[in-house]
């Protein structure tokens, strides 16, 4: 096929613009075959809606007074809803196709413009009809109704193209293309400068007029390459240099019949004739194969057009320009989803290429049958026919192209028709406040095309955006009746969302996945949506199918274990978990973490870096909140809490900001790569508390809990007290277990006793059993059950004569209770200084192989206690970085290093330890006994004050601390402090004590009196 014989005879400047336009069509053709695989996904995105399930996680478990305690907080589960987003208009292809538009125009009127004179008058009249149809008087740069702008338009491009075509006919064709470029960006630049538009809606206004043009231009271009495939087909039947391998008349036939029965079979199918789904060739392939093919087809036909064209030099170009045209309108129309444009599009080429197709058919049998019978080279001669004419192809093929067209029922034009109203519901949709025209406009286009989806979403999306539910389920319920598609089920199924629209929402999924059994979209929210109800064998069976189709197996994986671990399958939670550890996918990996967290799943190693983004989404929020939780986690460095602040600050995550201050607050108690600070976590959460209504009762009894914890009794009591009050239930047998610790006996059976709405039967029995052992004697207790002599040591040992103690704790017979009694009566040795039968206790029940945990560490507290007791200081020095201390007793390890570093003169490495203490345990009352007496002897007395003001703030019932601070107040002058310290100590302690205490302070006072009158 020698197409381009011409070309050496080509000037060079023809010779680049034929490549630019060989180019320019080629992405064309790239442009229609995105649009075809992304179209109604751009216009129609499908989009993944996250949902949160909070899966109970515990933190920081604790059995005071053998009561299991802990901080439960949320752990939470994302599952992925498919739904369709707001319809989005590319204005990228908008841009596109007005380029491509602009450069058609350049090129055509300077082809026209080297024409000869009858073809040249053809021209100039269809180029001035074809900008007629741009409708840029609509603009109102004049005003709607005049046609200034059109006439300026036509009259500079017309007088251009007639001067180069009657004077200056020497003008090469580069020039002249130059020219006309110049012309045209001259007056598109004015246009958007004049337009009272925005460029971009400018542009769309352009394009979505021009659309009316291009269309008239592709059905002419369908009419030339109509028959080329046959035309290639013939080709190819006979082309061969020796006669044995060209193929004869039978194979010929064989195959035109099978394209054309294609065709047939196509049009059957359209016009409704036949029933049934035919997957043959799409007409969108048949087409593009016979633009190809239609080039060389033009070459070959020269003759029957040289009286007007040259094909090197009008032809060809012309033929380009016609194909730029037709594949940048067709490409426009996927890339907007305007289904009802591109189905005109294929009418029309099925229409075309049957048509012409069968009569070329006709023509070459007639003609040369025989020598196609003698296996000749007739490709060569096609178009030098002896009996029936070549006119005779157009002749019967607009015959037959007529008839079929009738016999649709004009189907193509009012499909084109439903295109172009819909390309000017877009146009008026973004250019009107109120789209009432757009409305019009949108509603005609599903009148003039029954199976018009672009209408009916693009009308059900303006509802949706004015919040007319009812309007939009009408409109979707009309389209699915009309042409069901999985789009329209996705919009309407999740237009129901309240609870008491579920029969309805099983209803429309379940009749969608009946009409498309393999969609995976489809069949996951239908999953979901069974995992609302108690259908749950439903619901892991329509999972699992969708995972069978899904493009995305990661979204089904991670809605799967957010379905097991929410409802209570947690080994299947966790197996899952395990065979999907290789996901990377961000909700995936967020349920992992969220069932590591719940269930004691395996925990996530290596995890990857968080995304920069300072505004979360639901799923980002949730994958950084679990993350946060997982112990071990290097989470509190500096940028972690540089980027919590950053979230907190951001409008955006307003929804988040409770959890974010939350987690805020235990990232400081827990610390990890920096040091806990407590005293800010409580700060923080305090400020939570106070300012987040209904949760309220939770977040006080976390801080209650906190202060349980360092043994704050009274404190914690006070906070229990306060989640209570605002509707905690947990908190019931919370502030008992604390009242009872503080030796608040009375509070304590009064709420375990009273009306207290507990949340289950066990914690009221629990609560119960404790207000009995606080009521209980001693002689009582030694003849209660073993774990109700525990639970009075821990409440009253401290209290009680020795004798009492033993006995109640040697009659415990229970081995797994004895440890748990055994540190309450070391305690009271050390209270009355027994030191050498407090080491064997303790060696007896805690021996080294004793298992970390709770009990080890309050044993490891008392044995430091009784080797610095004893003197043993060297092995306590030895022995302490060994011992085992949980993180709410981690201030012990502190405590006594500090007193390590001031026994052995070192006052550098004290300061920096009371300090870490300090930080580390503000509450510890020995802590600040100790510290505010070092930093009294450094000579920072304010610094002690400091200390100690802060001490009474977490323990204002204790009166060691109010008495130091009363001595060191005095000794700084603040005599009015001290006097106030003075009367918050005497309702704490005796008279005689009070007195005694006033005798050891009175020359102090004294002198501060002495002072003061010096002073005045």
């Amino acid at each position: 096929m020698k197409v381009f014989s011409f070309w050496p005879q080509v000037e060079p400047g023809r010779r680049f613009l034929y490549f630019l336009l060989v180019l320019l069509a080629l992405i064309a053709v790239i442009f229609g075959v995105y649009g075809f695989l992304h179209g109604q996904q751009t216009v129609f995105p499908l989009e993944k809606q996250a949902e949160l399930f909070p899966a109970e996680a515990h933190l920081d478990p604790a059995t005071p007074l053998l009561t299991p305690l802990r901080v439960e907080v949320n752990a939470y589960l994302v599952t992925e809803r498919y739904a369709i987003g707001d319809m989005q208009l590319p204005l990228w292809a908008t841009w596109t196709y007005f380029v491509g538009l602009a450069v058609a125009l350049t090129f055509f009127w300077t082809l026209a413009s080297t024409l000869k004179r009858i073809p040249y008058y053809a021209a100039v009249l269809l180029g001035m009809l074809w900008l007629s149809t741009f409708n840029l008087d609509l603009l109102g740069i004049f005003s709607e109704t005049s046609r200034i702008l059109l006439l300026i338009t036509l009259g500079t491009l017309g007088a251009g193209s007639f001067m180069f075509q009657a004077f200056w006919t020497r003008v090469s064709f580069l020039g002249r293309f130059l020219f006309f470029s110049f012309l045209i960006l001259a007056l598109s630049l004015a246009l958007f400068h004049f337009s009272p538009l925005p460029a971009p809606l400018t542009a769309l206004h352009v394009v979505n007029y021009s659309t009316l043009a291009s269309f008239v231009a592709a059905v002419l271009f369908m009419v030339l390459v109509a028959y080329e495939n046959l035309h290639g087909l013939l080709w190819f039947n006979t082309q061969a240099q020796q006669p044995q391998r060209r193929f004869g008349l039978i194979q010929f036939v064989l195959i035109s019949v099978l394209y054309l029965g294609n065709l047939l079979l196509l049009y059957l199918r359209q016009t409704g004739m036949i029933q049934f789904e035919f997957t043959g060739l799409d007409a969108l392939l048949v087409f593009l194969i016979s633009a190809l093919v239609g080039l060389w087809g033009l070459k070959q036909r020269q003759g029957q057009y040289t009286r007007f064209f040259r094909f090197e030099t009008e032809a060809a170009p012309l033929y380009l320009v016609l194909a730029l045209l037709t594949f940048l309108n067709l490409g426009y129309a996927l890339m907007m989803a305007n289904d009802p444009l591109v189905q005109a599009y294929r009418s029309a080429i099925i229409l075309t290429h049957l048509a012409y197709g069968i009569a070329f058919f006709i023509y070459v049998l007639v003609n040369f049958g025989p020598l196609i019978k003698q296996k000749l080279r007739v490709y060569k001669v096609v178009y030098d026919p002896r009996q029936l004419p070549y006119f005779t192809v157009y002749l019967m093929g607009t015959v037959l192209l007529l008839v079929m067209l009738i016999r649709s029922q004009y189907a193509l034009y009012f499909q084109h028709q439903a295109g172009y109203y819909n390309y000017l519901g877009d146009l008026y949709r973004q250019t009107e406040e109120q789209p009432l025209l757009a409305e019009q406009f949108y509603n005609e286009a599903s009148i003039q095309s029954r199976n018009n989806l672009r209408s009916s979403f693009s009308l059900a999306d303006m509802y949706h955006q004015g919040g007319s539910r009812t309007l939009e389920m009408h409109r979707l319920r009309e389209a699915l009746e009309r042409r069901p598609s999985p789009e329209g089920y996705l919009r309407l199924a999740n237009l129901f969302t309240s609870s008491s629209d579920l029969f309805d929402h099983l209803k429309v999924m379940q009749e969608a996945v009946k009409t498309f059994p393999t969609h995976a979209p489809l069949l996951n929210n239908l999953g979901l949506l069974y995992g609302t109800t108690a259908f749950t064998d439903s619901a892991g069976f329509y999972l699992d199918a969708a995972l069978a189709q899904s493009e995305e197996p990661e979204v089904i994986q991670a809605n799967q274990l957010a379905f097991l671990a929410s409802h209570r399958f947690p080994q299947q939670a966790k197996d899952f978990a395990q065979q999907y550890a290789g996901g990377t996918y961000g909700p995936l990996l967020t349920n992992r973490l969220a069932i590591s967290l719940a269930l004691g799943g395996p925990t996530q190693q290596n995890l990857p870096a968080l995304p920069p983004d300072s505004a979360l989404s639901t799923q980002t929020f949730a994958h950084f909140y679990n993350r946060q939780l997982i112990p071990g986690n290097a989470k509190d460095s500096t940028g972690t809490f540089s980027r919590l602040n950053t979230l907190l600050r951001q409008e955006e995550n307003q929804p988040f900001l409770d959890d974010l201050t939350l987690i805020k607050a235990l990232l400081l108690r827990q610390g990890n790569a920096s040091a806990p600070q407590p005293g800010q976590a409580k700060t923080v959460l305090e400020g939570l508390a106070a300012n987040s209504g209904g949760a309220a009762g939770y977040y006080y009894d976390i801080l209650g809990q906190w202060m349980l914890q360092g043994r704050l009794y009274p404190l914690a009591a006070d906070y229990f007290q306060k989640a209570r009050q605002a509707g905690y239930r947990d908190a019931h047998l919370h502030v008992v277990v604390a009242s009872a610790l503080a030796r608040n006996y009375g509070q304590a059976t009064q709420i375990a006793l009273g009306t207290a709405d507990f949340p289950d039967p066990a914690q009221r029995k629990a609560a119960t059993q404790l207000a009995i052992v606080a009521q209980m004697s001693p002689e009582q207790a030694v003849t209660a059950p073993d774990s109700m002599k525990v639970q009075f040591l821990q409440m009253k040992a401290a209290a009680l004569p020795l004798e009492q103690v033993e006995k109640i704790a040697n009659g415990i017979t229970t081995p797994a209770l004895a440890p748990a009694a055994a540190l309450p009566l070391v305690n009271r040795y050390l209270q009355d200084n027994n030191l050498n039968t407090a080491q064997n206790l303790l060696s007896i029940h805690f021996p080294a192989s004793f298992p970390k945990g709770a009990l080890k560490s309050d044993a490891n507290a008392l044995q430091a206690q009784i080797w610095w007791k004893k003197g043993e200081v060297q092995e306590l020095a030895a022995q302490l970085p060994k011992m085992h201390f949980t993180p709410a007793q981690a201030d012990v390890q502190l405590y006594y290093q500090a007193l390590l570093a001031q026994r052995n003169k070192n006052p550098k490495a004290a300061t920096n330890l009371f300090n870490q203490l300090l930080q580390r345990a503000p509450w510890s009352e020995a802590g600040q006994l100790t510290a505010a007496d070092f930093f009294v002897a450094q000579k920072q007395p304010m610094r002690a004050y400091d200390l100690l003001l802060e001490g009474i703030g977490y323990n204002p019932a204790s009166v060691a601390l109010r008495k130091a601070y009363v001595k060191v107040a005095l000794n700084q002058g603040l005599r009015e402090y001290a006097l106030q310290g003075l009367e918050q100590l005497e309702p704490l302690v005796s008279p005689q004590e009070y007195l005694t205490f006033r005798k050891e302070i009175e020359p102090q006072l004294q002198a501060s009196e002495a002072l003061l009158q010096e002073w005045q």
